[in-house]
């Protein structure tokens, strides 16, 4: 007898909880409603993110949050995709602008990403003499490549000097090093990417119009006058490069905005909310 009236007890306990329970996720989702119809969407959403932290026995509650939470995913989509795209649009239009002055060039057997580079810098025309060849690819990533002929020093680091004032590159690793012999002519190439080259971008930067020695740091070093026309490709492909990377990143948010709206619009139509989705822009 004992033993039914505690198991009675226990019964009540457990149904009185879960309808405090159930109330408590009620009030959230009503809460997180009216903040939804307030256009207050960060705070509705807040909320949403409370019934399922707090409550996650209440099944009913927390399938009605996920179905607003939905809706306003689909809204916020709404509401920036407009501003990706125009961003998107006049970003294409300074790319494309500029694109006039670069060769893009594209291994389909062996690149996934293409390259530009200045129409000046084309190897052809450049093959036989010590340089700095800027590169941007079509992801928007910068990288340096030098460029010495006819010596063989092993070099694996830039610095620019103009008077006292100097600033250097990261020392290049084994992998970005490569060296040929080529009929008795010795050739070697030493890759940077951005980050090893910012110091020396920010020194071109600010000696664009003075005369600048560049000195090839490896067994020996080697130096060289650096044209200022080379600097300033330099500077333009660098950035080029920036503008690439932002239309790399404006399509990719674009396509993921794209991919997402297209989901929760179907699990929307599915389900037995209302909806009052809008037409992708």
């Amino acid at each position: 007898m004992k033993k039914s009236i505690i198991f009675f007890t226990i019964a009540c306990l457990l149904s009185a909880c879960g309808q405090t329970e159930e109330k408590k996720a009620a009030t959230l989702y009503d809460n997180a409603m009216r903040f939804y119809k307030e256009n207050s969407l960060d705070n509705a959403k807040n909320l949403l993110d409370s019934i399922h932290a707090k409550y996650p026995r209440q099944v009913e509650y927390r399938k009605k949050a996920d179905t607003l939470l939905w809706r306003i995913t689909i809204d916020e989509i709404n509401r920036d995709m407009p501003q990706v795209d125009s961003a998107l649009q006049a970003l294409l239009q300074d790319a494309e602008t500029i694109a006039k002055n670069y060769r893009f060039t594209k291994d389909e057997k062996y690149q996934q990403v293409g390259d530009y580079e200045h129409k000046s810098m084309q190897n052809a025309i450049n093959s036989s003499r010590t340089y700095l060849k800027p590169i941007a690819d079509e992801q928007g990533k910068f990288r340096l490549i030098s460029n010495l002929v006819g010596k063989s020093i092993k070099h694996r680091q830039i610095v620019a000097k103009v008077g006292d004032a100097t600033a250097s590159t990261a020392e290049a690793k084994d992998e970005a090093r490569n060296s040929y012999n080529d009929f008795g002519v010795n050739y070697e190439l030493v890759n940077y990417t951005a980050p090893e080259v910012e110091q020396l971008i920010s020194f071109f930067r600010q000696n664009a119009d003075n005369q600048i020695e560049i000195i090839l740091k490896g067994d020996k070093d080697y130096s060289y006058k650096i044209s200022k026309s080379n600097v300033k490709t330099i500077l333009d492909t660098y950035d080029f490069a920036k503008i690439l990377k932002e239309v790399y990143g404006n399509q990719a948010r674009k396509a993921e905005m794209t991919k997402v709206y297209k989901v929760l619009s179907l699990r929307l139509s599915k389900s037995e909310q209302p909806t009052n989705t809008k037409t992708l822009p």
